[in-house]
């Protein structure tokens, strides 16, 4: 069982670590290609066209796949005012709790993600731009992001309430607790070499 929660952990985070570098890479190559549809028209009175609907595209398709590398490195935003003073065993009992908070937002956007990909589907919708597009493209890259986010939740989910049948409550808190003043800084200060693993990526506490 447990060589099976640290495998699906490493999986996810391998997935979500390439979408992370490929949205990156995404990115930038969507402010590259803006920038040059702005000389153009500066310069030559021309334009690519469509620059900025791909750029919007792009922008969509990657955040949501960034979510489910936020959500495992744990950088999401979460005001730690009170969390801060209570017992451990309160505060896994608050993380488990927000977890299941985000679960039934991210199911529900979910859904209505998946209503807006099979409308543009039913119907053929196209871009009203000179591309012509078909909306089901990017929508169901858009789409699949959602859905590798609600298999993180699913994972992390599994993984913290087997641990919490263990009684294992540090490891607990460090898969879905919130990063304490001092790991934030041995983070930033110690980060490994590109290709370098650390415990937090192969799930292993």
């Amino acid at each position: 069982m447990k060589s099976a929660e640290s495998s699906a952990i490493r999986l996810v985070n391998t997935v979500a670590r390439l979408s992370a570098w490929l949205g990156g890479i995404a990115l930038m190559g969507s402010a590259l290609m803006i920038s040059i549809d702005l000389i153009l028209r500066k310069t030559l009175g021309v334009s690519m066209g469509g620059a900025d609907e791909i750029a919007g595209y792009v922008l969509a398709i990657v955040s949501a796949w960034a979510f489910p590398i936020a959500l495992l490195k744990r950088s999401h935003i979460r005001v730690d005012i009170l969390y801060s003073r209570l017992s451990p065993k309160r505060r896994i009992a608050l993380d488990l709790l927000a977890l299941a908070c985000m679960a039934i937002f991210v199911f529900t956007l979910l859904f209505h993600t998946g209503g807006v990909l099979w409308n543009s589907i039913e119907y053929r919708s196209v871009s009203t731009s000179p591309l012509q597009i078909p909306q089901w493209l990017p929508q169901s890259l858009w789409f699949a992001g959602y859905v590798f986010f609600a298999v993180t939740l699913v994972v992390l989910t599994c993984t913290s309430l087997s641990r919490l049948r263990q009684r294992q409550w540090a490891s607990i808190s460090a898969l879905i607790g919130i990063n304490s003043v001092e790991e934030d800084i041995q983070e930033e200060t110690y980060r490994p070499a590109p290709g370098f693993k650390t415990s937090s990526d192969t799930g292993e506490r």
